[in-house]
């Protein structure tokens, strides 16, 4: 952990989330300390919410978690990659594989890919 800067962050330092064995990048999260050493120690993607201001385990609610096969950080220490295994096919809350499904065309965000589920569905949205 000594290797981690969460100073830089404020606390706080972007983890990105990449599929283990295909390299597709699956989304972004934040993790703060706790975050980062619950996910070393139980190889569950672990995350801290901004918007609801605590720790969350990636898959608590959907059962779409995240199998952690590799801990990256970047040269500087103040980003994070999460290299896993994805569970339930959809990293994503909205339904897709990945949140970067929407690719920028202009001024509009053109959708990419198809939804693996509905939200409504799992969530009760």
């Amino acid at each position: 952990m000594n290797a981690v800067d969460f100073k830089k962050g404020q606390g706080l330092l972007p983890a990105i989330v990449q599929d283990a064995a295909t390299g597709e990048v699956l989304m972004l999260a934040y993790m703060n300390a706790e975050a980062l050493k619950q996910t070393a120690e139980t190889k569950r993607a672990c995350f801290f919410s901004r918007s609801r201001n605590q720790l969350w385990v990636k898959g608590e609610t959907s059962g779409h978690t995240q199998q952690v096969k590799e801990i990256l950080i970047d040269c500087d220490g103040d980003s994070i990659l999460l290299r896993v295994e994805q569970a339930g096919g959809a990293a994503c809350h909205t339904g897709y594989r990945s949140c970067f499904h929407r690719t920028l065309q202009g001024d509009l965000a053109e959708r990419a890919g198809r939804r693996v589920f509905d939200p409504k569905e799992v969530y009760g949205e």
